[in-house]
């Protein structure tokens, strides 16, 4: 009976162990399945096990067979040298310290299957991705320039071979140390000297010489693959001038990497003949030869090379890799993409060409979005729950305008609530969402303030394109506890007067509480709350993973996501908007990115995930990508042509920064294609630089509403401004070209660079910020604001490519000290050309730098908060429209104006002119009276 009762606790202690470890699978193939990717699920699961079982089982015969080989001299050394040792010590002796042949294979066959597959569940979780892109290249179509290998070599194949070579030589090479290691402490072998070359040196039993020669066999074999490896490695080594392979690369490190291969071949050969004959020398010899001829020709020697040929004339000898080096990491990064044309950077700006950039001026974003977070925070926040984790700039035809909009979503942040309403019952299945967004227009001010295009909860606005169906927020950023739906309690909505509103969950995901997953969840979560709540029942769900970055990774982690998702409305409805890249670090002759671990990048997915129901949908936006391609074939099914996205989501597709700004890094150099000239850095850049927190910064990437030269319509691109490389002795910050990214419609993704001629001499932001500092009447008032109580806040300062010249626009913002104040935007700098104005609004800025009042006075500046914004006609700002009614009339206005003032001017003329006369005619009747007085 206590057998019975043992074993039946025994099994229970197993089982309850068991489920333990796989509640976490288990929740894992529930949540997958919810959401339709359950090939996302088994497909790694799978190739780990079979990776495991397969390394594993290699691994296991290697090591086992090589312990089993000294199973003799094992259980000779532990029971007669060891026994006596410890005797000696403990003075015991007994059949406790004698091992049996049978005891000793047990434990080596332990030991061997525990090392084994201990190293292969490591690589099985590691590799298995590399193993599968192996099985599914996609070729690059273009090959290296040294070996003449596709470059998907690199990227697919060469990462899996050293896998399997770090996978299995370490353990070996470990495994036969310690081998030859207790062969000579046992005394099987003995060294006469240390001149291993001379004969008899080694005195070695035959059984030890055979096992030690199968052992260095496999070991010369597989460092042998080793070095022809490192021989393609070499074409993305990061070590000197050329990032891949230079001359002192290709004519001393490659030939002495073959040497070495030689030497392991001679090796190989070696340990044949010593396994069948009585020579140690082959085997000593060529380790010998590896050993001390590694470091001398793969390391020493190219470094003399370097010093004596290649230092004195590097240009001469790098020419050709400097080259390889320029192409390859153009294309790495998608620099080849990019168009390059001149801009000239000096046309003049007439009223007239104003009138045609009016949807550009229309959407000068005087709203920084840096400081918006805080100003949505305080009016909008409502309760301390509700934050606003970020602020998204998205474009909108509203009314039939192309509008730049300020959007952020309200969230609820369940560690804000009181310290008494953070109870299980509270975050878990009270307060489980955030409700609605908030809203505005880029450059849309009234009284300092944006005005909200969509404000307060339940949520107002008078635009039919920003009415939603459905306002909450299940997923999100800030979005990161499980919580469980549909139960006894209505979820909190939203505060209204002194009560709540509260619904119900109806979404699409969500795991179903069934008695089994109760269960598996339960051990998963470590909690009996699944049980113990009574407000949980069969209609009840939970929902997972509800950190949108932290879904999207759990469900495809071989992709990198953008750090900054944005939100949009669709047809009512709120969605993210992630985007995937498909990255690679052992592309060949590729510079890595600064602070990524990356040599290639492409964005060639998009991310869609309902803020509501947390679907996720992964849409392609760069078929062309092999990467992509790959990993296609590894999961059928599992990507969305772009074509399956509707056009309004197509439509709020942007360009990312994080990409945008990856790429004008590396353009800052890589823009130069002649070698030469590279390596001079003769026409080297910087990215220009602005105020910031009074300390020159790096200008970020800016979204803008601007017509691209040769374009019939302006569009959302990301530009960011380039000026020469400075140094401490030599600072210049004219602007010498911009790089814009363009999104809209079928030129989505398109890169144009345009350059400023070199004889053209352009302010650069700086230069601005500068004169905004030495300008009297606009330093003096900054000054004057800066005082005790108040302080200024400079806002981003925008840079407009504006019909062949550049507006720069920086709002002003004045914010009191004291806490809970925001900052409210009190002035307008603009500068152009060698003009500056700081004014109120922007239309009496631009008033005063062009000359004609009334000019832009269609542009909302003063709006009120129960008025729709006032925007010019649809007509006049619709980026699709070439031919506008509103234009003609104002320009029509504009002749008009210059007629009647030609007339004024005439008459002004005539009127100096009578003037004139009649002082010419009094001078003269004063002149003849003097003379007629002298006479008299």
């Amino acid at each position: 009976m206590r057998r019975i009762l043992r074993f039946t606790l025994i099994l229970l202690a197993f089982l309850v162990i068991g489920l333990f470890a796989i509640s976490g699978h288990f929740e894992d193939w529930l949540w997958f399945s919810d959401l339709g990717y359950g090939q996302l699920f088994w497909t790694p699961l799978i190739s780990k096990g079979i990776i495991q079982i397969g390394n594993g089982t290699i691994l296991f015969l290697l090591i086992s067979g090589t312990l089993l080989s000294i199973r003799h001299a094992i259980l000779t050394f532990v029971n007669e040298r060891l026994r006596k040792r410890l005797r000696l010590v403990h003075e015991i002796d007994g059949p406790f310290y004698r091992l049996s042949q049978r005891k000793m294979t047990t434990w080596l066959v332990i030991i061997s299957a525990l090392v084994s597959f201990g190293v292969s569940f490591v690589t099985g979780f590691t590799g298995w991705l590399e193993v599968l892109t192996f099985l599914n290249p996609t070729p690059f179509g273009q090959g290296d320039p040294i070996f003449f290998k596709d470059l998907g070599f690199y990227v697919f194949q060469l990462p899996f071979l050293y896998t399997i070579y770090n996978t299995f030589f370490g353990p070996l090479f470990l495994l036969a140390v310690i081998t030859a290691l207790f062969y000579s402490f046992t005394g099987v072998i003995r060294f006469h000297s240390l001149f291993l070359w001379r004969e008899h040196t080694i005195e070695i039993s035959p059984a030890a010489r055979r096992h030690l020669a199968l052992l260095s066999m496999v070991l010369f074999m597989f460092k042998g693959l080793g070095y022809y490896f490192d021989t393609f490695r070499l074409l993305y080594s990061q070590q000197g001038l050329v990032v891949g392979a230079g001359y002192a690369d290709i004519y001393a490190t490659l030939p002495a990497l073959r040497i070495l291969m030689t030497f392991c071949a001679i090796g190989f050969i070696g340990g044949i003949v010593s396994y069948f004959r009585n020579e140690i020398r082959f085997l000593t010899l060529p380790i010998l030869l590896v050993l001390f001829g590694g470091p001398l020709l793969s390391t020493l020697w190219p470094i003399v090379l370097q010093s004596l040929v290649v230092v004195p004339n590097e240009l001469d000898k790098e020419i050709p890799y400097i080259q390889n080096e320029i192409s390859l990491t153009r294309f790495g990064y998608g620099l080849d993409q990019i168009s390059e044309e001149q801009y000239k950077g000096n046309e003049g700006l007439s009223a007239d060409r104003l009138v045609q950039e009016l949807p550009t001026l229309n959407n000068i974003s005087l709203n920084d979005p840096r400081l918006m977070s805080q100003i949505y925070t305080q009016k909008q926040g409502v309760r301390q729950y509700y934050k606003f984790p970020d602020i998204d700039i998205d474009r909108y035809l509203v009314n039939g305008e192309y509008r730049q909009v300020l959007l952020a979503p309200r969230e609820l942040s369940a560690d804000d609530l009181a310290s008494t309403a953070q109870t299980f019952v509270n975050f878990r299945f009270k307060y489980t969402h955030g409700y609605g967004v908030v809203a505005s227009f880029a450059n849309a001010v009234t009284e300092g303030l944006p005005f909200f295009a969509v404000r307060d909860v339940p949520l107002t606005t008078n635009f039919q394109e920003f009415q939603l169906t459905q306002p909450r927020i299940y997923f999100g950023e800030l979005t990161n506890d499980w919580i469980v739906v549909n139960t006894a309690i209505k979820e909190f909505d939203y505060p209204e007067g002194n009560s709540n509103v509260e619904s119900n969950y109806q979404g699409k995901s969500g795991i179903e509480l069934t008695p089994i997953n109760r269960l598996m969840l339960s051990l998963k979560h470590a909690t009996p709350r699944f049980y113990l709540a009574n407000e949980v029942n069969s209609q009840s769900r939970i929902l997972l993973h509800r950190n949108i970055l932290e879904r999207v990774e759990k469900l495809m982690p071989f992709l990198k996501y953008d750090e900054n998702p944005y939100l949009i409305i669709d047809k009512g409805r709120l969605r993210w908007i992630i985007d995937g890249y498909t990255v690679s670090k052992t592309f060949p002759y590729s510079r890595m990115a600064q602070t990524r671990e990356i040599n290639y990048i492409r964005n060639s997915v998009k991310v869609v995930v309902d803020a509501y129901d947390g679907t996720v949908d992964f849409y392609t936006v760069d078929i062309l990508d092999p990467i992509l391609q790959t990993y296609r074939k590894i999961f059928p099914g599992v990507f969305k042509d772009q074509s399956e996205m509707s056009a309004e989501l197509r439509s709020h597709l942007r360009y990312p920064e994080t990409l945008f700004t990856i790429q004008s890094n590396m353009l800052k150099n890589f823009h130069m294609m002649n070698p030469t000239e590279f390596y001079n850095k003769e026409d080297a850049w910087d990215i220009a630089q602005e105020f910031s927190s009074s300390e020159p910064k790096n200008v970020v990437p800016n979204y803008s509403v601007i017509r691209i030269p040769g374009s019939n319509h302006h569009e959302l691109v990301l530009m960011i401004p380039f000026t020469p490389a400075s140094s401490t002795s030599n600072s210049r910050n004219n602007m010498i070209g911009w790089l814009a990214a363009r999104m809209d419609g079928e030129h989505y993704g398109e890169l144009k660079l345009y350059k400023i001629p070199k004889n053209i001499e352009v302010d650069g932001p700086l230069q601005i910020e500068s004169r905004i500092d030495q300008d009297p009447e606009i330093s003096e008032q900054l000054a004057l604001w800066n005082q005790k109580g108040s302080r200024v806040i400079r806002g981003h300062l925008q840079v407009l490519p504006l019909a062949g010249n550049f507006l720069y626009v920086e709002p002003i913002y004045l914010q009191a000290d004291t806490d809970g104040s925001i900052p409210e935007m009190r002035r307008v700098v603009v500068a152009y050309e060698d003009r500056i104005v700081m004014t109120e609004t922007l239309a009496e800025a631009l008033a005063q730098l062009f000359g004609v009042k009334n000019l832009l006075t269609d542009l909302p500046q003063a709006i009120t908060s129960n008025q729709d914004v006032p925007t010019i006609s649809s007509k006049a700002a619709n980026p699709f429209s070439q031919e506008s009614a509103v234009l003609e009339d104002t320009q029509s206005l504009l002749k008009q104006i210059e007629q009647l003032r030609e007339m004024l001017n005439q008459l002004e003329n005539q009127l100096r002119s009578m003037t004139s006369s009649t002082n010419q005619t009094e001078y003269e009747q004063e002149i003849l009276l003097e003379e007629e007085m002298t006479q008299k």
